[in-house]
């Protein structure tokens, strides 16, 4: 499935395509894009929603303490 979670507090497009391969990287997301000029992540995943939020956000602030995620 799908899902979308908004973010806040990066940067740069490089900052958001670092955050996107370390969202992919993570067991459990088989893909994950981030995109700097809408503040949106897409991720692709099969894991169950309330497992997946915990480690999107994990992921976000171990990037950055400043980020602010968010599901849509």
């Amino acid at each position: 499935m799908k899902y979308k979670f908004s973010v806040e507090g990066l940067d740069c497009p490089n900052c958001a395509a670092r955050l996107g391969r370390m969202l992919s990287a993570e067991e459990g997301i088989q893909s994950a894009s981030v995109n700097f000029l809408t503040e949106e992540i897409i991720i692709e995943s099969d894991l169950a929603i309330d497992v997946l939020t915990p480690a999107v956000k994990k992921v976000a602030k171990a990037f950055s303490k400043s980020l602010k995620v968010e599901k849509k």
